[in-house]
Formats: structure tokens, sequence, C-alpha cells
């Protein structure tokens, strides 16, 4: 999806291709999630993100912030780097930790 042509104007790597962006996230969900995933939610794809270890990055202070669907998103994983797809296969899903209140029964 990141190296798709067709999705370079809503998701793109950062000059170093360290991280990636995500711009005009409301017609990026409309776009692109879609076809790649089974929804087109992009809560549910920051989730995804996050279960594999991937972190956003904030650039922009927390004041000028604007809506949602309006914002650029960054967000970087060390073995998810530009022109690296041999370092693919190293990320894995997070372990789910055990729900505290099941200790003890």
């Amino acid at each position: 999806m990141i190296n798709d042509p067709k999705s370079q104007h809503y998701i793109m790597w950062t000059e170093h291709g360290t991280s990636f962006v995500v711009s005009n996230v409301g017609e990026f969900s409309r776009s692109i999630l879609g076809s790649h995933f089974k929804h087109n939610n992009f809560s549910s794809f920051v989730r995804q993100l996050n279960m594999y270890g991937f972190h956003k990055i904030n650039r922009t202070p927390r004041a000028q912030r604007t809506s949602t669907s309006s914002q650029t998103w960054e967000f970087s994983h060390p073995k998810f780097l530009r022109e690296r797809p041999d370092l693919l296969d190293a990320i894995k899903r997070k372990a789910l930790e055990p729900d505290p209140r099941e200790r003890g029964r």
C-alpha cells in the first residue's frame, strides 16, 4: 500500500525512509483502507499498527492539532524501513497480556 503509486497522495515514506506519513485521513480511509483491509476505519488501522509495535510520532503541538480527518499522522517501527523488505519477517504481533482480573480465580 505504501509503495503503490495510487496511494501516494495519502500515504508515503518520510524523506529518510524510517517512518511513513498518512495525510488526509478521511480520504485515506475511504479510498485506500477498504481495498487492503476488511474495514475502512482509521482508528482500527491505528490499533493494528500499535499491536505490531508501530509508534505514532507527534510533530504537531497539541494546541495546533485539528480534527482527526485533516491531521497528518506519522508512524515508525524499527523494522519497517524503506528498501528493507528483508526486515518485514521480524515484525510480530505483540503477545496479549493476561487480564489482571483473571488472576486468583
